[in-house]
């Protein structure tokens, strides 16, 4: 009996041995597809995030609030009910909670419990059962022996990897997960991923190993896959001993708010004095200060309003007179030039910046000093497309003059100002160029002013617009437009304007076509996304400063399109990354192509998928209308 209890006993062992391995060579296999499996679901979940918020912020505010007070009287609601409910008598509360042990004996359920273990009884207690365990007891260890031997070997088997070593140059589908995941963590930026591994992503692939601690080969063999899909992976943050691009923007920016003083200090190498520079803006704008550069720092960099090292509200100083005095002659600032910094300077400032392509932020730095001060100064100019508290001033002096009807001053410069705005300079002898500049507002404010001629009034309330209404110069919703009517941007959808500008900026974007991508670029050869819509904006003629992807999402600039079905050919299409984070940024060509800089091809591309494939669909956020 006891021999049988032993080989039961060694059998057991085996079998348990047996179900260990297949337990572990189950979970190696099934590991990577269940951790497929939950990314396409937190994908799937965020998606149905973003196209959440897309939704609610295209509601209008008054209908979140009427939805936000309903949610809230149901809550109260409920509430109400919990408390005004009747609770159990403590009785029947007790009875639920008797004895289960009673319970189970009123039922005559056998009530389980663990064996005692029985003394080992004693081998050698007869010379029989002596010689009897000696054999079964050296098959047991046997066994025993065995079976550790083959534990051990499984242990030390490596984990199965579904792949080779992988390189610059190799194609598959798995490196479109290695792309995709290096966008989440931010060693590329958000883009389509490809099948292809180019230069672009080794130097991701790099920049990760290093910043995980591993050997940066910038190839992907089994030990940086683990690492790189696993949770233990470090994101993206700019730090001591990295080096490129966009190392050397943001030195440039730190330049720009005086937190680098010398220009030879932009390197594009990540050291000791650019740490302590990060650092240092870090503290002065209330941040994280660890002298590393993630996304918080990064949009605070460019946002409007930075705290730089420069002039601030109150301060004083003859520099401050003459920045003033130099704004007012271009048309910015129409209050006393004193010499103190006000509020009304800063926001003078602003609009200079705007004006002349610079980042928006209130600050005179290098930059902004150097081009207020220069001959190059784009003077203040209101124009198509702008809104505003000046171009309602503008428009009720044209309306006093005759030029337009006074129902048009919507604060919207659209085709009937333009037109208005030409009349008059035609009748005053001007350049009629439709714009709003120093000449033209200094003489429509005069009282040497020429009224309309009778016949202008008339032309000008309608406009050229295809004979539009009044109500028609103002941008028009979804960015749908109507032919030869007023266009979102003050163009129409047929008019020689609008359509000029586009083509001239479509021809630019093209001419770059195939430029390599650089994390951090803004032209003329080299770009980022953000970078190349910022270049070629400007190119066409359109002062816009510098905004991040991210940047762009809260821009009042253009007329804002939420829905793919109204953008048009020339609009700056906005993404966003499968965390909200960071994102993406093009132009549209029309019949699902875009034109864009992007960092999984690595270059300059046209893009047939916006429409149609399933990533941009499910990534778009916004568009906006420039033209």
């Amino acid at each position: 009996m006891k021999r049988f209890l032993r080989r039961a006993r060694t059998i057991l062992r085996k079998t348990g041995r047996i179900l260990a391995a297949l337990g572990r060579k189950l979970g190696r296999t099934l590991g990577p597809l269940l951790q497929r499996a939950g990314r396409a679901i937190a994908r799937a979940a965020r998606s149905l995030g973003r196209r959440l918020y897309r939704f609610l912020t295209s509601l209008p505010p008054r209908t979140l609030w009427y939805g936000i007070g309903a949610m809230s009287l149901v809550l109260v609601s409920v509430l109400v009910l919990v408390l005004a409910l009747p609770r159990a008598p403590a009785a029947v509360q007790a009875d639920a909670g008797g004895d289960l042990s009673a319970q189970l004996a009123a039922t005559n359920v056998p009530v389980l419990s663990e064996p005692t273990a029985e003394p080992a009884a004693d081998p050698a207690a007869t010379p029989e059962a002596a010689d009897a365990a000696e054999p079964a007891a050296d098959s047991t260890d046997a066994a025993d022996t065995a079976d550790a031997a083959g534990s051990a070997d499984d242990a030390q088997q490596p984990e199965a990897t579904p792949f080779a070593m992988l390189e610059s140059g190799d194609d598959g589908e798995i490196i479109a997960t290695i792309q995709t995941r290096l966008m989440e963590l931010g060693y590329m930026d958000s883009d389509e991923p490809t099948e292809h591994f180019g230069p672009l992503t080794e130097s991701a692939i790099k920049a990760f190993q290093r910043h995980n601690g591993l050997t940066s080969d910038g190839k992907v063999g089994s030990q940086t896959y683990a690492m790189l899909v696993g949770t233990e992976a470090k994101p993206y943050v700019m730090q001591t001993g990295d080096e490129g691009e966009d190392v050397k923007a943001v030195q440039q920016r730190l330049y720009e708010l005086g937190y680098i003083t010398d220009k030879g200090n932009i390197t594009g190498t990540f050291g000791e004095k650019t740490e302590a520079a990060v650092k240092e803006f870090q503290q002065r704008n209330r941040l994280t200060s660890d002298g590393k550069v993630g996304t918080v720092t990064m949009e605070t960099l460019y946002s409007s309003d930075v705290i730089s090292k420069f002039y601030s509200v109150g301060d004083e100083s003859d520099e401050i007179k003459t920045f003033q005095q130099r704004l007012e002659k271009l048309g910015y600032y129409d209050g006393k030039a004193s010499g103190e910094f006000t509020k009304a300077t800063a926001a003078a400032v602003r609009e200079f910046q705007a004006a002349n392509g610079l980042v928006v932020d209130g600050n005179v730095g290098p930059a902004t000093k150097a081009l207020l001060l220069s001959s190059d100064a784009q003077a203040k100019v209101i124009k198509l497309g702008d809104s505003g508290s000046d171009v309602t001033a503008i428009q009720k002096r044209l309306a006093e003059l005759g030029y337009m009807r006074a129902a048009n001053a919507t604060g919207y410069f659209g085709e009937i100002t333009q037109e208005a705005v030409m009349a008059f300079q035609r009748r005053n002898k001007l350049g009629a160029d439709g714009k709003v500049g120093t000449v033209t507002l200094e003489t429509l404010n005069s009282k040497n002013a020429k009224k309309a001629a009778s016949s202008s009034s008339g032309g000008s309330s309608g406009g050229s617009s295809g004979g539009s209404s009044p109500s028609d110069d103002k941008p028009s919703s979804g960015g749908s437009g109507s032919s030869g009517g007023s266009g979102s941007s003050g163009g129409s959808s047929g008019g020689s304007s609008s359509a000029t500008g586009v083509e001239r900026l479509i021809d630019i974007a093209e001419s770059k076509l195939g430029c390599r991508y650089v994390r951090g670029a803004k032209g003329p050869n080299t770009f980022d996304c953000s970078g190349f819509v910022y270049w070629c904006l400007n190119q066409a003629g359109v002062k816009q400063s510098y905004m991040t992807s991210v940047a762009w999402r809260s821009c009042t600039k253009y007329q804002k399109i939420t829905s793919m079905s109204d953008i048009k050919r020339g609009d700056v299409l906005v993404f966003s990354d499968t965390s909200m984070a960071t994102g993406h940024v093009g132009f549209y060509l029309g019949n699902g192509k875009m034109i864009d800089a992007g960092s999984g091809a690595g270059k300059v591309r046209i893009t047939s998928t916006v429409l149609s494939g399933s990533y941009w669909p499910s990534h778009f956020l916004m568009a906006f209308r420039i033209f």
